[in-house]
């Protein structure tokens, strides 16, 4: 079965994941320094992605295009739930097209391939609780581990979904349907649709396409793809550019090949959940972010 579309659920305010999703959708959340999105772009960098867009659409829509090097369609999701969008998806399918639709803060592990038979199937967690199971040929609203419907399907043909509502719950229509599947297993995938999932990860974070080095007081930011390279470039000249201006409060360098700089203790912006714009910790961030902005305009001219 050769399967050459993938369907992405983007959509949904990603409430679970809190302050992290107050500016972006939950697709772009960073999970080892890449968008939750882009490990799927990387996994199958020659499929053909629809992907699901509702809430900060617009902010997914701008970072695909200056980011995403697959090719791919953003579906503007009417309805809620995980129903909502997915009819539309669907209907910009070729008939008779086999594909997969996929929940956007799934991480797949290396090990995944798509199935070669034939068939309609679901992902089954095996190393991971959800909410919903699926054994014995039935879906049931019952947490397991074991048999965790993940939110992974693999469709032989669109028609299944031809009548899938604007709103509701998927996997609850799909019961209603008495739907049946091939069981597809999941074993070492990572969800991380709720915060704590998020707060677990115990590598540095940073900027996405970048590897961070800490060693000491010194912190070393390599690229680790083409992407972060064109990155860490602009990178490089901003600060060697700030250096020779002699602006103050920026972390001092110590080389340029890798960029290696003093190690600022402190946590990414999305990270804090204290800020209100009285406090004074807001006016520092604030003045930070203007005088990067000036500073950035000043070596574009320059």
């Amino acid at each position: 079965m050769q399967i050459d579309y993938i369907i992405v659920q983007a959509g949904g305010k990603g409430t679970r994941l809190e302050h992290l999703t107050t500016n972006k959708p939950k697709a772009l959340v960073p999970v080892e320094n890449l968008p939750m999105l882009f490990h799927l772009f990387r996994k199958f960098p020659d499929k053909r992605f629809l992907i699901i867009a509702d809430y900060k659409k617009e902010v997914l829509r701008e970072y695909l295009s200056c980011f995403a090097e697959v090719k791919y369609q953003v579906v503007d999701a009417s309805g809620t739930g995980t129903c909502s969008g997915v009819r539309q998806a669907v209907g910009l399918l070729p008939a008779h097209t086999p594909f997969m639709l996929v929940w956007s803060d799934l991480i797949l592990p290396d090990s995944f391939a798509m199935p070669d038979e034939d068939g309609d199937y679901i992902g089954v967690s095996q190393t991971f609780p959800c909410r919903w199971k699926y054994e014995n040929g039935e879906l049931t609203e019952e947490r397991s581990t074991e048999f965790g419907v993940a939110g992974l399907f693999v469709f032989w043909d669109k028609s299944i979904l031809a009548d899938v509502p604007e709103s509701g719950e998927l996997v609850r229509w799909m019961q209603g349907k008495a739907m049946t599947f091939k069981v597809l297993g999941l074993a070492g995938t990572r969800e991380f649709g709720v915060l704590a999932e998020y707060e677990a990860l115990e590598q540095a974070k940073c900027r996405p396409f970048n590897k961070l080095t800490i060693d000491g007081d010194r912190l070393t930011k390599e690229p680790a793809d083409a992407q972060g390279e064109k990155l860490a470039r602009l990178e490089r000249k901003w600060y060697e550019a700030a250096a020779a201006m002699g602006v103050r409060n920026i972390p001092r360098m110590y080389s340029s090949e890798p960029l290696t700089m003093e190690r600022i203790q402190g946590k990414n912006i999305y990270e804090y959940t204290e800020l209100s714009f009285r406090s004074p910790k807001w006016y520092r961030l604030l003045n930070t972010l203007v005088f990067s902005l000036v500073y950035a305009a000043a070596f574009v001219m320059w």
